[in-house]
């Protein structure tokens, strides 16, 4: 029922809640007075009920409205791709409370946009929230030409947070995807030091894109992980050159407790179409 009525919501052609912008702001802030952040839902809403002519109210409550109105007016814009919304939510960073602050780096960073991205090369630099912000989001839609960028964001967070720091697994998932080979030295302390089986089995991944010594190194230690993700990409990557390995392998295929995909990447390694080993 309730996702019928979202649905009705969302459809400009349809049916519309009889509510106006000053309302919908009004319930946003109610839920900040009763600790429960309610700017997400609101948000949609008034994506159902905000005309053209509503414009100016909004952009007014996302530079100095309540808190609840300013979380949801630059979550609204930000979805609506405004082009004033990245100076706002520069604004509420620097000005804004705490909850103002996290629910700003958290909508700029669900944003998709190319000026988001290049926002972000300028951005990536600042010693604050929004700077860390601009890291994930080269690591997750930056070109070639941001490798750089995301390598020192890496290795900031590393030294600044630790290797358990949350904003890692993005950076890491972000370093893989850009191959940046020198990044390697930086992930091997990451795999090592991190108390996060789900963290390690991320600089797996980002090893097996980026250090040519994996495959003889890492990847033979991670057929014996916990995460069968992990057991997966190690399965890919491993060298079989030591009879401990190939035994391994032959065990993981054989097991029937064993996750498919994970055995199905030990199969393609002996199978007739795998490549000579």
């Amino acid at each position: 029922g309730c996702f019928d009525r979202w649905q009705r919501q969302m459809d400009s052609s349809g049916p519309r809640p009889g509510w106006s912008v000053r309302a919908v702001f009004e319930w946003a802030e109610q839920g900040v007075e009763r600790g429960t952040p309610l700017h997400v839902p609101a948000a949609r809403c008034l994506a159902a009920v905000a005309g053209p002519e509503d414009r100016p109210e909004i952009v007014e409550a996302a530079r100095s409205g309540t808190e609840g109105a300013r979380c949801t007016a630059l979550r609204y814009l930000a979805d609506s791709n405004d082009p004033d919304v990245l100076d706002l939510i520069d604004g509420a960073v620097a000005t804004g409370s705490t909850p103002v602050v996290e629910a700003a780096v958290a909508t700029y960073e669900r944003m998709r946009s190319l000026a988001a991205v290049d926002r972000a090369r300028g951005w990536v630099h600042r010693p604050d929230a929004l700077g860390a912000a601009a890291g994930r989001v080269l690591a997750c839609r930056g070109a070639a030409q941001d490798r750089d960028l995301v390598l020192a964001a890496l290795r900031e967070a590393v030294r600044g947070e630790g290797p358990d720091a949350p904003t890692l697994w993005t950076l890491v998932d972000g370093t893989g995807r850009l191959g940046i080979a020198c990044a390697a030295p930086v992930l091997r302390h990451i795999y090592r030091e991190t108390a996060s089986s789900h963290l390690r089995g991320r600089a797996a991944r980002a090893l097996a894109a980026t250090d040519p010594s994996f495959a003889a190194g890492f990847a033979i230690e991670c057929l014996w992980d916990c995460e069968e993700t992990t057991r997966e990409i190690a399965a890919r990557h491993a060298e079989t050159g030591d009879n401990r390995v190939v035994e391994r392998l032959r065990r993981l295929a054989a097991d029937p407790a064993e996750e498919d995909e994970v055995q199905t990447a030990v199969r393609s390694r002996f199978g007739p179409d795998a490549p000579a080993v």
